[in-house]
């Protein structure tokens, strides 16, 4: 028991020292003996750089003082506006039509225009098949845009449609199939024929996209283009024969071909942003450059206009994947028995970085006014840009407008509406008002 007592008296704690030091603050300045007794009030020192933003309101008003609610917040925080407004304004407006809202299961893979803006063409992502529809021409030249009514749809005996595009002045359609076949659809007798006379490369596993050129392009009016999936082929065709021209052989896979409104070349791009400018004639490749300012293209279109008013807007866009359009100007074309000059400016116009997801879609109206880009990757991803002034509409889309995941853009220049295909099925409509 003593011996218990004793480990209990080991463990019992100890007094205080009584006459140990005060404890000393961890941290003492030099002034805190000298600090004067505040009173419970703050005081508080204004920087420099206010004191400087003050004087810069004051002068800018032309007043003396600045009253007491607004002193220390107020126009103090209140940044004077730019002289420079962001973009231009241009009232956009949804053009709908209860009878006739387009809506296909599976998504909308591309929408397209025929060259007189009376048929619209519908192509859907999981269906695999193209819905005409005609477009009520003497409505849509007033107040709104409106369609008529469904058409006769391209019967292709089951194969699946992987694009389309308008020929022969809108009076037929070339479309290709995950077959490795193109057929012709003739829109007046309602007939599908197949073209067995074009062979798909042994390197390549099918066509990806077909190209026709603007109607009024009278130097390559008489062909199309295939690109092909795998290793950068684009083979050009002769619309009367069906048979193949030229095989341009490209260093990666095509991301877009366009051709040229007056000089009689066809422009390609690949992935690794190489541009290509091929002779028609000749097939020859007479110039190249890479696009210095994109790693890796997504998208790829030029100006269709061929009215020589606007030519001078004419343009080569390329969409990066990192969201940028570059824009290159487009020359009318070299001069004659000039075989150095090229038909593109290798010097960048303007880039636009309004998009932060790989482009996915281009589209230009006919005129040249208006340029149209966006990306599938990101809800309400589209842009439109004002060509002859170089920005970007800056009052639209808003948030409200639910334009969705885009998938694919077409301009009916003659209405000045916008078709915009999305993700979720549905081809909205809008009319770009100019005066």
């Amino acid at each position: 028991m003593a011996e218990d007592s004793e480990n209990k008296a080991d463990f019992e704690p100890r007094d205080a020292d009584k006459t140990a030091a005060p404890s000393m603050p961890v941290w003492k300045d030099d002034d805190d003996d000298v600090e004067d007794d505040l009173g419970g009030s703050a005081v508080t020192s204004e920087p420099d750089w206010v004191a400087k933003r003050r004087r810069e309101l004051l002068e800018t008003d032309g007043k003396g003082e600045l009253d007491a609610s607004s002193a220390l917040t107020g126009k103090l925080a209140k940044v004077k506006p730019s002289s420079r407004t962001s973009g231009v304004r241009f009232r956009i407006d949804r053009q709908g039509d209860s009878r006739f809202n387009i809506s296909v299961d599976g998504g909308i893979a591309q929408v397209g225009f025929d060259q007189g803006c009376s048929v619209l063409a519908v192509l859907g992502r999981r269906s695999k098949s193209v819905l005409l529809y005609e477009v009520d021409r003497h409505r849509s030249e007033g107040k709104y845009f409106r369609l008529k009514g469904e058409m006769s749809s391209p019967a292709t005996s089951g194969e699946a449609v992987s694009s389309f595009a308008f020929s022969d002045e809108g009076k037929s359609m070339l479309l290709v199939t995950n077959r490795k076949n193109v057929m012709k659809y003739d829109m007046n007798q309602n007939s599908t024929l197949r073209i067995s006379s074009l062979t798909n490369p042994r390197t390549e596993s099918r066509y990806s996209r077909v190209h026709t050129p603007p109607a009024s392009d009278d130097e390559a009016a008489s062909v199309f283009a295939l690109s092909c999936s795998d290793h950068g082929g684009v083979l050009l065709c002769d619309a009367r024969s069906n048979a193949i021209i030229h095989h341009f052989q490209m260093n990666a896979v095509s991301v877009g071909v366009g051709f040229h409104y007056r000089a009689g070349v066809v422009i390609t791009a690949d992935k690794d942003a190489n541009i290509y400018e091929w002779d028609l004639a000749t097939g020859r490749c007479v110039h190249k450059f890479k696009d210095d300012h994109s790693l890796h293209l997504t998208s790829f279109a030029i100006s269709p206009g061929a009215h020589e008013e606007f030519s001078r807007h004419a343009f080569v866009a390329a969409g990066s994947q990192m969201g940028f359009l570059n824009l290159f100007p487009l020359l009318p074309g070299a001069a004659e028995g000039d075989e150095e000059r090229s038909c593109i400016k290798r010097a960048l116009l303007k880039s636009y970085g309004n998009l932060s997801t790989p482009i996915t879609s281009i589209a230009a109206d006919d005129s040249g006014k208006f340029i149209a880009y966006g990306s599938e990757h990101k809800k309400n991803a589209l842009r439109i840009i004002h060509n002859p002034s170089g920005c970007v509409v800056g009052n639209w889309p808003t948030e409200n407008v639910g334009i969705g995941r885009v998938t694919d853009m077409a301009f009916a220049s003659r209405f000045s509406t916008l078709a915009v295909g999305n993700r979720a099925g549905r081809v909205q409509f809008f009319r770009i008002l100019t005066s």
